[in-house]
């Protein structure tokens, strides 16, 4: 069976709209697969309709039919569609899960003639399919789904594939569930008009790529002493220019992280809702500053 994982950008958010580096892993935890497709994972819990899922498809058919690249058998996926045919998800909508990337990748595998083994190109093909969705996309999600690897995304676009542990020496990263969906277009937006002020550039836009540029390499090495330092840069200056992106219901959690030193938190995606990104050099000594949140260990 195929299965089409969600996504998690641990850096890079916001910051990669002006051309810094961005590292992003296939998450298996929330996938999505079709529905002729039995699902191997006994705890996989569908979250999504039937009739929905369906119907959904076949407006995204009805944009396809616009599309001259790349080549879909559009007759097939419409007498399957009529079919019944629909897409089981695990994964909730609003989080900035990539679920609109699954669905690409799940779309380009099945209906689309003449596959490319270029990721350059394929990326452009996934993005094709996923401007349906958003009017415009990189094509990163639907790639990390379709090829279920961990993308790094260099500040001049091109793109490395580059293999991250399961578990990690040293420190533990950990997402929050915040319990709020989000729309990320407002937030965007925000960010956007933010990015027309120079000072803002220079105090968040700069600073942060830097420490992202500086903070990929340590974790594909395992160097968590090395990495807290930037991302500890990171999560203050999210913290202090991000207002809307870190929502009031999670900044005393935040600001503890940052005022103790032990843990801190970043975005994970729009931010605004969704899962919050933790980092830690000692997962058991902040277990009574997690005390009621839902929290899952990452890696």
């Amino acid at each position: 069976m195929d299965i089409y994982p969600s996504k998690i950008l641990l850096f890079g958010e916001y910051t990669i709209i002006k051309n810094s580096s961005a590292l992003a892993i296939p998450y298996s935890r929330y996938q999505s697969h079709w529905s002729d497709e039995r699902s191997e994972d006994p705890t996989f819990e569908n979250i999504i309709d039937e009739e929905f899922s369906n119907e959904s498809l076949q407006k995204i058919f009805n944009e396809l039919k616009k599309l001259k690249k790349p080549k879909i058998s559009l007759k097939k996926f419409k007498n399957q569609l009529d079919e019944g045919l629909w897409m089981c998800t695990n994964s909730p909508m609003g989080y900035g899960l990539g679920s609109s990337g699954a669905v690409s990748a799940a779309i380009y595998r099945r209906y689309v003639n003449n596959k490319s083994d270029d990721i350059k190109q394929l990326k452009q093909e996934l993005s094709r399919i996923e401007n349906i969705f958003h009017g415009k996309s990189s094509g990163i999600d639907p790639l990390i789904s379709y090829t279920n690897s961990a993308l790094w995304v260099h500040s001049d676009k091109s793109i490395e594939k580059v293999e991250l542990p399961r578990t990690t020496t040293g420190g533990t990263i950990f997402l929050i569930n915040s319990k709020m969906a989000r729309n990320s277009a407002s937030l965007i937006n925000f960010f956007v008009e933010q990015c027309k002020d120079s000072e803002f550039i220079d105090s968040f836009v700069d600073p942060v790529s830097e420490a992202v540029e500086k903070a990929i390499p340590l974790l594909i090495a395992q160097d968590f002493e090395g990495l807290m330092k930037h991302v500890a840069l990171i999560s203050e200056l999210q913290f202090m220019h991000l207002p809307p992106m870190t929502t009031l219901e999670m900044q005393d959690l935040w600001m503890r992280g940052i005022e103790t030193t032990e843990f801190y938190l970043k975005l994970c995606g729009a931010g605004g809702g969704g899962f919050i990104l933790g980092f830690t050099e000692d997962w058991e000594g902040i277990q009574g500053y997690l005390s009621g949140y839902e929290v899952e260990k990452l890696l």
